[in-house]
């Protein structure tokens, strides 16, 4: 196993039946985004659909709920954006969020 491939993102996700936590490899990051160049010039998109990851970001910033964008985004199912917003959130609160800073700025 790759370094790249054995880091696991921990996400604690709160449902009806309480909380649980559910891990992310790269591997299963892939499970729920897809970038290839023939889906709208290789943005990221929710797996299987054609709908970009910003989207969701983009909703939530304008104060409409999940539950709105997943009824705008039918082809897109509530595990796939609950994966996404785990994976966002455990990127930025990540102790190596200053290499990403860094290399953004």
């Amino acid at each position: 196993m790759t370094e790249k491939s054995s880091i696991i993102l921990k996400v604690f996700h709160r449902a009806p039946e309480g909380i649980f936590s559910v891990y992310f490899t790269m591997a299963t990051i892939k499970d729920y985004i897809a970038i290839d160049p023939e889906i709208l010039a290789g943005q990221p998109v929710f797996k299987g659909t054609r709908v970009p990851i910003e989207t969701l970001f983009a909703h939530l910033e304008k104060g409409i709920s999940l539950d709105e964008f997943l009824e705008d985004f039918p082809t897109v199912d509530r595990e796939q954006a609950v994966a996404v917003l785990g994976i966002a959130g455990k990127l930025v609160t990540s102790k190596n969020i200053e290499q990403l800073y860094e290399t953004a700025a």
